[in-house]
């Protein structure tokens, strides 16, 4: 089995890694699955998924995440019979995942764009930034407020959503690919461009909220 293993990727985890992925793994089959009967299954089968997420991750690093949860919420859990096997460590599964992140990345970067465009439409208008960012303070997403500052070079204003719009990507990392062809990488505000970032956040409420699906958790903005 081991062996086996060992083909999945060139890049081996640390044991530890593995260890924790793959408590992530059953934790989330868990939860998706609480009355299910373990007598048929053995901790390799968490082990084994936990590699099939790291490869997919070693392979593009920068583009799939090391996300036990999405990664059991991206396959077709049997509600009548479970088999953790064929659900999570067959190679399909890592398909699986890599689709749902694509997919999920593709939905963010929409809704960045519709907030960026209503925004720079009403700055076309000849609206100054300050006050279109405040008349849509529940229609625009602190991340989208700090992009539209930051391509305006308005570095001041955009400064005012950093803390924000790191929170905003704490809640919900893939947001950082979907803002690449937004924001050049080395200004997008996650945790470590947000510490050297000297911020007041703005007090508001977001209330809007990014369902990515139904079997999938929610990321929050």
């Amino acid at each position: 089995m081991i062996a086996a293993f060992e083909r999945l990727s060139p890049v081996l985890p640390t044991h530890e890694v593995l260890d924790q992925l793959a408590a992530r793994v059953e934790r989330a089959y868990g939860l998706r699955k609480p009355g299910w009967w373990r007598g048929c299954s053995t901790s390799r089968v968490w082990h084994a998924a936990a590699l099939r997420l790291w490869e997919s991750h070693a392979r593009r690093p920068g583009q799939i995440p090391l996300d036990a949860e999405l990664f059991v919420a991206s396959q077709p859990i049997s509600v009548s019979l479970a088999d953790p096997w064929t659900e999570l460590a067959h190679p399909e599964s890592a398909r699986r995942y890599r689709s749902a992140v694509r997919r999920i990345v593709g939905q963010l970067r929409a809704e960045l764009k519709r907030e960026l465009r209503l925004a720079e439409r009403s700055i076309r208008q000849g609206r100054e930034i300050g006050a279109v960012l405040n008349r849509m303070n529940r229609r625009i997403s602190p991340l989208g407020s700090y992009i539209l500052a930051r391509r305006a070079g308005r570095d001041h204003l955009a400064n005012r959503y950093a803390a924000a719009a790191a929170a905003q990507h704490r809640s919900c990392p893939l947001y950082k690919m979907a803002s690449l062809a937004l924001i050049p990488a080395e200004f997008y505000p996650d945790e470590c461009l947000a510490p050297v970032v000297e911020v007041r956040a703005p007090q508001r409420v977001v209330t809007s909220q990014f369902s990515v699906h139904g079997n999938y958790r929610e990321c929050e903005n």
